[in-house]
């Protein structure tokens, strides 16, 4: 078969011509006709979470279909509903301390809201849609977000142009902190445990921390049965490019007072290859992970907590060597109420290993080759506490109140006996740092004012670096910053009719320098270069506008969407400059330096659904931003204008069975690309997904790559074959 022929062989098996899914839709709402935010709508194995509205989506398999729906504090319900239904009411009443069994729920994954920006949910089936890689690479999806990427080994989200420690991670509440040492540094938790994605933007971002102005990714992991009984479930993954695979297991189990989820799996790369059919030297990646969740019910209220640990082995492209990095989290927190509030504290622990090595090693290391090879090795531990109230207005139509606050504190350790203090990358140091917030909002009229303020203070202490040459004069004894900030927000959302909202908000930002911008020293063989830290770095302050347009519907047709357009002046805006240099190794010499940045753009999100074809839909998303310092250049790592136009097609009733099927167009100035995805689900047991990224197998290195330097590109055609069986 020629390769034409293949190619559209391909693309015709991710068309299939098939027929209409079912959908309901709803609201749920208290007995005094207030809506009810973050209610648990569960049809079978289908499960969501309803808005700020109370507004929720499901697509069930059969009809009729039971619908059972929870939230901590009213009566759980029932009931029985036929397909398609459109704008089912859902009425719950409310309980004295009975909660609901179907789910327990720690609010601190989404902080409770009436919000003035669109939160964007992204369920797993979702994100299993993507033509991507991983689902962590699915997120491109969503206007406004890309990924910054160096091989297998790293990946690092970028919103509205901003990185690193200006956009946050929270797996189930907790603070991801692997980003903390430098730029390369990405995050990683195991995705097959994920349930669900929510991008965050916009002044619910200071819940999170005063530092996240960028935007907050909130992870959340698979969570307990819709019915109790234990469901187990094995997941095989191949991919052509690189000949890797994945492979896990997991189970749940739900009983009337408790559920876990237990998780484990691995990951195996070989190199990538170009569309030349060239191997990247460096580019594989060896991984292996578990992670796990649990959750009960108490006459006091509910606590659950979860756990992730993963352990990564990854060369280093360009520089030769190995990479290692292990990620392990456990965060815990409980629900109760306190006569009209409702509290959650939480607390969390991580550690964050990461060593670099000058030779490729395998996965275990015996002391002899870690002596000997070891260029880096740096220990990251944290631990934080988190406490959030909220209070709701007694009528629905008053205002609402959220405070709490969050303390933290980090160390930062290099073992000595692989690498000398004095020659490590970044010193031995210590973070301590707190904040407190306030938030309010008046959810239950047609314009709902929302503001903010929180106020923090951050710590960071190191040990001298005696045996710096050329390090400034301040890193040549133990030394220490401080850092006190005040943040804030205001916003207003306002209901034009039933299907338009406009909201208008302002946000100010604060973010303490990082380790490595304060204190780095050395070489970082991962991005290629030698940094240097700069230990009279400022905080940095942002200053944001943004309106926004909201387009819902009820029906199962029309356009719904939503588009926004945003301004940013960042003061003391942290950048990684070169200077022109190269160290003996060859890398090149960067510094981290401090400018005055600005920011603008536009986002936009579309669906359409035809009247005439309610089977098909067009997804839409547009992005554009742009970025200049002090001098009027273009900030480094500022992503291109980007379109992304998917043509989807859903079914079920198919001899038991459901599912979609996609093509996808991505262009930018870095390349146009199509992607093509099918999903089947063969009953309730077994799910099937293909994909096929890059079908045309073009040759590009995008603006946001770590490799862009060393001119080497993206993978080659890679079609990507899972296997879910469940019983």
């Amino acid at each position: 078969m020629t390769k034409a022929r293949w190619m559209w062989s391909m693309c015709a098996a991710f068309l299939p011509l098939v027929a209409l899914g079912q959908t309901l839709t709803g609201t749920v709402k208290d007995h005094e006709g207030r809506p009810i935010a973050n209610a648990y709508c569960v049809v079978g194995e289908e499960a969501a979470l309803t808005n700020a509205e109370g507004f929720f989506t499901l697509s069930p398999h059969s009809t009729p279909a039971t619908l059972t729906v929870s939230h901590l504090g009213f009566v759980q319900r029932t009931l029985v509903v036929d397909m398609p239904q459109f704008g089912c009411t859902v009425v719950l009443e409310e309980a004295q301390m009975q909660l609901p069994p179907a789910f327990v729920q720690t609010r601190s994954n989404q902080p409770h809201q009436a919000t003035v920006t669109h939160i964007r949910e992204l369920s797993v089936k979702e994100l299993d849609a993507v033509p991507a890689t991983s689902r962590l690479q699915a997120l491109k999806s969503v206007a406004g977000v890309h990924l910054m990427t160096a091989g297998a080994g790293m990946m690092r989200p970028v919103m509205r142009g901003l990185s690193g420690l200006r956009v946050g991670t929270t797996f189930l509440g907790a603070r991801v902190e692997s980003q903390a040492w430098s730029e390369g540094h990405g995050i990683f938790f195991p995705e097959q445990g994920v349930s669900r994605m929510d991008v965050v933007r916009g002044p619910e971002v200071l819940l999170y921390g005063p530092d996240a102005f960028g935007g907050v990714l909130n992870v959340v992991p698979t969570g307990p049965l819709a019915e109790e009984g234990r469901l187990s479930q094995l997941s095989l993954t191949s991919h052509s490019n690189t000949g890797g695979y994945q492979g896990s297991w997991m189970t749940q189990k739900r009983s009337a007072k408790s559920h876990h989820v237990l998780l484990s799996g691995v990951n195996r790369f070989g190199e990538y290859q170009l569309p030349s059919g060239q191997r990247v030297g460096g580019s594989g990646l060896r991984q292996f992970y578990s992670q796990g969740r649990f959750g009960y019910i108490r006459e006091w209220g509910t606590w659950e907590g979860a756990y992730s640990s993963c352990y990564n082995t990854a060369g280093l492209i360009g520089a030769g060597g190995t990479q290692q990095s292990g990620d392990h989290l456990v965060t815990a927190g409980a629900h109760v109420r306190w006569g009209v509030w409702e509290v959650h504290p939480s607390g969390s622990y991580q550690l964050n290993h990461r060593k670099e090595l000058a030779q490729v090693t395998p996965d275990s290391l015996n002391e002899e080759l870690a002596l000997k090879h070891t260029d880096l090795d740096l220990s990251l531990r944290s631990m934080r506490i988190d406490v959030r109230a909220h209070k709701a207005s007694e009528d629905g139509g008053g205002w609402e109140w959220t405070l709490g606050g969050q303390g933290f504190g980090k160390t930062n350790l290099n073992d000595t006996l692989y690498v000398d203090a004095n020659s490590s990358l970044i010193p031995d140091a210590a973070i301590q740092g707190g904040g407190v917030f306030l938030r309010t909002s008046k959810p239950g009229t047609r314009l709902r004012p929302s503001a903010s303020l929180r106020g923090d203070l951050h710590r960071v202490a190191w040990q001298a670096r005696s045996g710096l040459l050329e390090a400034s004069e301040a890193l040549q004894s133990s030394g220490d910053r401080q850092y006190g900030v005040v943040s804030g927000a205001l916003g207003v959302l306002l209901d034009i009719n039933a299907s338009h909202q406009l909201g208008l908000h302002a946000l100010r930002g604060n973010r303490a320098p990082g380790l490595a911008e304060l204190l780095a020293f050395g070489s970082l063989r991962d991005n290629y270069r030698e940094e240097w830290g700069n230990p009279d770095l400022d905080m940095e302050t942002s200053h944001t506008l943004e309106a926004q347009w909201v387009k819902s519907s009820k029906a199962q047709h029309g356009w719904t969407g939503d588009a926004a357009v945003y301004a940013s002046d960042i003061q003391n805006y942290m950048m990684l400059v070169p200077n022109g240099e190269e160290n003996e190794e060859g890398f090149p010499i960067q510094l981290h330096q401090a400018t005055r940045a600005s920011l603008w753009g536009a986002d936009v999100n579309a669906v359409w659904v035809p009247r005439w074809a309610v089977k098909w839909s067009m997804h839409t998303a547009l992005s554009l931003a742009h970025s200049r310092d002090a001098k009027g250049e273009e900030l480094l790592w500022t992503p291109p204008a980007t379109g992304r136009w998917e043509l989807r097609r859903s079914w079920a009733h198919v001899k038991e069975g459901s599912g979609l099927a996609s093509l996808v167009l991505e262009a930018s100035r870095d390349a146009v690309l199509l992607h093509a995805s099918t999903s089947w689900n063969l009953g309730r047991r077994t799910t099937l997904n293909a994909q096929v990224i890059n079908v045309t197998n073009q040759t590009y290195v995008p603006t946001l790559s770590l490799l862009r330097n060393l001119g080497i590109a993206e993978p080659g055609r890679n079609v990507r074959l899972q296997v879910v069986y469940a019983w």
